[in-house]
């Protein structure tokens, strides 16, 4: 009987990756983006016309400032891959950054592959080796998406409850981590047995993959301010919330990204923006400021996407080359 158990949980595993490649899947979970959507907005004015969101005092000052830090938290996030590709031994110019940019651009098709499948095709064309532009992604999305879960405790509404939270989970990310690195060429052969992907490179990722974490960890503290500013933007937010906003923001993201069947996490970003905020703003401002926040960061990719589009990015052969992590 024992032995049954993974092997049932190994069919069915195999049986739910099946379904969700298949075209039903693609449809429920395209349909369920869109009910999340419109149950938002017709919740929205439900509240609206029981009671009227005053928008006439919105500090003009704080919007753009909310508009600069963001457009800093979206760039951050690609300076840190570009830094991840330098860890992994390949010449990356500061200018690989536009890359990152067009294939953002990708996150808004549904299926969450895209933006990284084009930033991979659109890396081997000025150099990037694929098997690095996978590992270099493979590595971005599991720090980021720790970081996010860590960020995460700070939504704790008691901040004693969410230090010692944040203690706790730095204790087991640090033995994680250590146990990694004590095993890593272990690590590196299953790795390398079960994906094909090569022992050095991913003894390198394993390698790279903490000091990643914690530039993640600054890329959502400056997403969180982000959002925060565009509450005080539109409401009196006081600044001791800024650490909760911080992990509510990063909590939905983490949801979206999880929720591969909404594109760019629309929908389930901001559900769970107004489950974690809704008692402290009311229902029908969190609507409004994470709707506000979705049009802020979607609008910071389509400017910088197409701004990319049309700015070349030196030739793979005379690379404005960083100097590599050694």
């Amino acid at each position: 009987m024992v032995s049954q158990g993974p092997t049932r949980l190994g069919r069915f595993s195999a049986a739910a990756i099946r379904f969700g490649r298949t075209r039903t899947a693609h449809v429920a979970g395209r349909l369920l983006a869109v009910a999340f959507v419109v149950f938002l907005g017709v919740r929205l004015a439900q509240l609206w016309q029981r009671d009227p969101v005053d928008l006439s005092d919105i500090n003009v000052a704080v919007a753009v400032a909310s508009v600069v830090i963001s457009a800093v938290a979206v760039a951050s996030y690609g300076v840190v891959w570009i830094i991840i590709v330098r860890w992994l031994d390949v010449p990356a110019s500061a200018r690989w950054l536009t890359l990152f940019f067009k294939s953002q651009l990708g996150k808004y098709i549904p299926g969450s592959v895209w933006q990284y499948a084009g930033r991979v095709g659109l890396g081997r064309r000025y150099g990037l080796p694929t098997a690095e532009g996978l590992a270099s992604i493979a590595v971005e999305v599991v720090a980021s998406s720790l970081a996010a879960g860590v960020a995460g405790l700070l939504v704790l509404p008691d901040r004693g409850t969410a230090a010692a939270g944040l203690v706790v989970a730095a204790g087991v990310a640090t033995a994680a981590l250590l146990a990694a690195r004590r095993y890593r060429g272990r690590i590196a052969l299953l790795l390398r047995a079960r994906v094909g992907i090569d022992g050095r490179l991913a003894s390198s990722s394993l390698r790279v993959g903490p000091w990643a974490v914690a530039l993640y960890l600054l890329v959502w503290a400056a997403y969180g301010a982000a959002f925060w500013l565009t509450a005080r933007a539109l409401f009196a937010v006081p600044v001791s919330d800024v650490p909760r906003y911080i992990g509510a923001f990063s909590l939905a993201w983490l949801a979206g990204f999880v929720a591969v069947f909404a594109p760019g996490g629309v929908g389930v970003r901001e559900a769970v923006i107004v489950g974690l905020l809704g008692s402290r703003l009311g229902e029908a401002n969190a609507i409004v400021l994470a709707a506000t926040s979705r049009i802020v960061l979607t609008t910071i990719d389509l400017v910088a996407g197409g701004v990319s589009l049309v700015v070349p990015v030196e030739d793979a052969r005379r690379p404005r080359e960083l100097a590599p992590r050694g």
